[in-house]
């Protein structure tokens, strides 16, 4: 399959470069640092995504990218800006002419993430395009047998080209503001439970590749992925004195106020009525798979598929975050701490499913997605997606870096020498 093609102009060598090392493996580039050399490609070859510089001495990446509009309206079109921009990125963005836009320094996944999101977006239009005009030919021909139909069906294929049109654009613009508005609620969540290293993120994107791995629909893997996000929402009317114990060291009392989280949290969000199945999925974590759970005592298959799988999930980073016990627990433990609760606590499938997507690091279908890993689990080669921070919050690795063999002998030495357990998130696999 051939790969997305995708303009970009920048007037510095350097950021250009740059771009190319980031995206060469997942599109066809064409690069360009004047931007009339860029427009007199677009005009033989208008290729679906364009990105360009705000601040540039020839023409400023607005002007450029409302030229690339007029030549071919249906391309996605993204800016890269600095602070100093801002003003004029809100003006482009209000007047439709970019799709995106990323705040230098950029940040690698996010960019390419939404680059392929917005290819998706382009072709489905397409093809949508292309098949509504294939519907409007074959009408066309059948109104050739009857002349008296052939006004009325041209006007019906018009006014049902402008609906669909419409009903595309307010869809995909719904889209966007329901997943910023999910998104925003998942930040403010990990905001009060005091948690840095994007813990319901990861839960999520879990979440979602096991439900994908067990050939769900669309709609479930959505929400299944949502509630992944927003499954500790209940947690914003418990104390961050509280959430900053251990579990496991909580006493009864106050093990029973934090569980009552799911159901906190299910009765915030069913009031939304497009999230009333993600409400039923949260409020069923805490089932066990024996039935001996709560709320409802369900058991097996009775307990929701995206409950069985986040209760998986969030359990098991939970233990190598440290959030369950007193310290960071190694993968390998926590894994056997999960293997001893299966078809008591857990879905043991699920639990098989979730093991091999550790093992395997595959990239995600859509999204984002990073992996835990102990030195143990490492490799040259090995990408970061987070930082690597000593007791004292010291940076002992940095995002991006990419991990050599005298780095993991450095972290074994620490390892050994303070008796600990250092928990690393790397990209998938390539």
């Amino acid at each position: 399959m051939s790969k997305p093609e995708l303009l970009i102009l920048d007037d510095e060598k350097e950021v250009l470069n740059a771009l190319n090392r980031v995206l060469r493996k997942d599109f066809e580039l064409h690069l360009y640092s004047d931007p009339h050399e860029a427009i007199a490609f677009f005009e033989n070859s208008p290729v679906p995504l364009v990105i360009s510089d705000m601040r540039m001495p020839i023409m400023d990446g607005a002007t450029f990218l409302s030229r690339i509009t007029e030549l071919n309206p249906k391309s996605k079109r993204f800016l890269l800006t600095g602070h100093a921009d801002i003003n004029l990125t809100v003006t482009a963005v209000n007047e439709g002419k970019i799709s995106h836009y990323f705040a230098k320094p950029w940040d690698n996944f996010e960019l390419i993430s939404e680059l392929k999101l917005a290819y998706e977006l382009y072709t489905t239009e397409v093809k949508s395009k292309r098949l509504l005009k294939q519907n409007i030919e074959k009408n066309t021909e059948l109104s050739l047998l009857n002349s008296s139909l052939e006004l009325e069906i041209n006007k019906s294929n018009e006014k049902l080209e402008q609906l669909s049109f419409k009903e595309a654009k307010s869809f995909v613009r719904l889209k966007n503001t329901f997943s910023t508005f999910i998104n925003l609620n998942a930040e403010i969540i990990s905001l009060h439970t005091m948690d840095t290293s994007k813990h319901n993120f990861r839960v999520a994107s879990h979440a979602r590749s096991i439900a994908e791995k067990m050939a769900c629909d669309n709609l479930t893997v959505f929400q299944i992925y949502i509630a992944g996000l927003l499954y500790e929402t209940g947690k914003l009317s418990i104390a961050q004195s509280l959430l900053s114990t251990p579990i496991e060291h909580l006493n009864q009392q106050e093990r029973t106020s934090y569980n009552s989280f799911y159901g906190k949290g299910a009765t915030l969000l069913e009031k939304v009525k497009e999230l009333a199945n993600v409400a039923n999925i949260i409020k069923h974590i805490p089932e066990h798979y024996n039935g001996l759970g709560v709320p409802e005592r369900l058991s097996q298959e009775d307990i929701p598929l995206g409950s069985r799988i986040i209760s998986v999930v969030a359990t098991f980073d939970n233990l190598v975050l440290g959030r369950q016990t007193q310290l960071p627990t190694s993968l390998v433990e926590a894994k056997h701490r999960i293997e001893e609760l299966a078809n008591k606590v857990f879905d043991p499938q699920v639990i098989n499913l979730y093991f091999d997507l550790l093992d395997t690091r595959p990239a995600a279908k859509e999204g984002t997605i990073e992996y835990p890993a102990n030195i143990a689990q490492l490799k040259e080669g090995d990408v970061l997606t987070q930082d690597l921070n000593n007791g004292n919050m010291l940076p002992l690795l940095t995002k991006g870096v990419i991990v050599e063999s005298h780095h993991i002998e450095k972290l074994t030495e620490l390892e050994i020498e303070h008796n600990s357990v250092f928990t690393l998130f790397i990209a998938p696999r390539n």
